[in-house]
C-alpha cells in the first residue's frame, strides 16, 4: 500500500470511528445497536469501514457484543470512558460569569473537582453578560455556560437554539438582589441616572422593571462595574448581588432588598446549557456533575470551609 492510499485509508477510518463513537456512546448495556447497513446508511460509509471501525472498538475493549440472530446484534460492555476520550479528546470549555462571589467561587471549585475527578481537562472562561455567554456556546467557542434559570429562558423564549442541561436550584446563582444608591440618595426619583448592563438579561429586566414608573436616565455600566460608578457618582442608583455587599464587606452606601417575584426567583437558580442539538455533552455533563455534590462544594467555599480553587 502506498503512503498516499495508507493515510487515505487512515483519515477513511478515522471519521468513521467519531461518528461511530457518537452513536454508540448513547446506548446501554442489553441495547439492541444499529446494524452495519443502517450505520452505513446513517453515515453514507462503505461496508468495509465501518466492519473495520467495530472491530476498532471490539479489539480495544471499548465495546463487546453479541449477535442474537433475528433480534439484532446486543451490546454486553460498554466503556463510555474511552468513548468520551475518543469524542473529546478528554477535554471539555466552558463559561461562566466572573468569580466576584463566593457563590461562583465556590460553583467553579465544584465544576473543576468534578471533571478533575472523572479525567477531564475543563478550561473555563469567565465572560461577563449572560447575552455573551449564550452567544459564545452557540459559536461552539464553549461546549456548554453557565446562567440563570431566568437568562436561559429568556434566550430560549427568543428562538435561540439551546437548551438547559441541569438546573441546581434556589440560591445557587445568588441569594438576593438589591437596589444600590449613595448616601445621598434616599429614593428614586425622575431623572436619576441608573445603571445598567445591556450585556446581562437579568439585569436589564431588574433595573427596567425597577425604573418603570420614573423618568429615569439609563447609563450603561457593565455590572461587575456598579460599585465602582456609584461611588465615582456616574450613577445615583442601580441593582446589584447581594452577595458581593456581604463578601466584600462594602458599607459606604446603601442598599435595599427588592421582593422576588417569580421571575426574580429564577435569576437565583444557576443553571448549565449547550446547543439544544448537542446530545452528546448534554449526556457528558449529566453523567460527571453530582448537583447535589456541587452544591455541596460550593456552601464549603461559601462558609469559608474550603478554600477556592480553580
Amino acid at each position: 500500500m502506498t503512503d498516499i492510499l495508507r493515510e487515505k485509508f487512515i483519515n477513511k477510518m478515522g471519521i468513521a470511528i467519531q461518528l461511530l463513537a457518537t452513536d454508540l456512546y448513547f446506548y446501554e448495556v442489553g441495547d439492541k445497536i444499529s446494524s452495519i447497513s443502517e450505520f452505513q446508511s446513517k453515515y453514507q460509509l462503505a461496508r468495509g469501514t465501518v466492519q473495520n471501525a467495530l472491530a476498532y472498538f471490539k479489539e480495544n475493549n471499548i465495546i463487546q457484543t453479541e449477535s442474537k440472530g433475528s433480534q439484532g446484534t446486543i451490546l454486553t460492555a460498554v466503556n463510555k470512558k474511552q468513548l468520551r476520550r475518543l469524542l473529546t479528546g478528554n477535554q471539555l470549555s466552558g463559561t461562566m460569569p466572573l468569580p466576584y462571589s463566593k457563590l461562583y467561587e465556590g460553583f467553579a471549585t465544584a465544576l473543576y473537582q468534578r471533571f478533575q475527578q472523572n479525567d477531564i481537562d475543563l478550561n473555563m472562561a469567565y465572560i461577563r453578560g449572560s447575552a455573551n455567554r449564550v452567544e459564545a456556546v452557540l459559536d461552539e467557542k464553549f461546549d456548554f455556560g453557565v446562567l440563570s434559570r431566568f437568562a436561559a429562558e429568556a434566550a430560549i423564549n427568543d428562538d435561540n437554539p439551546i437548551k438547559i442541561v441541569l438546573n441546581f436550584g434556589s440560591h445557587t446563582y445568588l441569594s438576593k438582589h438589591v437596589v444600590v444608591y449613595r448616601q445621598s440618595i434616599e429614593q428614586p426619583f425622575d431623572g436619576m441616572r441608573i445603571g445598567i448592563d445591556y450585556n446581562s438579561l437579568d439585569h436589564v429586566y431588574l433595573t427596567q422593571d425597577f425604573a418603570k414608573n420614573t423618568k429615569a436616565k439609563e447609563v450603561f455600566i457593565p455590572s461587575n462595574q456598579l460599585i465602582y460608578a456609584l461611588r465615582e457618582n456616574q450613577i445615583d442608583i442601580g441593582i446589584w448581588n447581594y452577595d458581593e455587599i456581604v463578601d466584600k464587606k462594602i458599607d459606604d452606601l446603601y442598599y435595599h432588598f427588592i421582593e422576588p417575584t417569580e421571575q426574580i426567583k429564577k435569576m437565583a437558580e444557576l443553571v448549565i446549557i449547550c446547543k439544544k442539538d448537542n446530545d452528546m455533552i448534554e449526556s457528558l455533563i449529566k453523567e460527571v456533575i453530582d448537583v447535589e455534590d456541587i452544591i455541596s462544594i460550593q456552601n464549603k467555599v461559601k462558609y469559608g470551609e474550603i478554600t477556592p480553587r480553580y
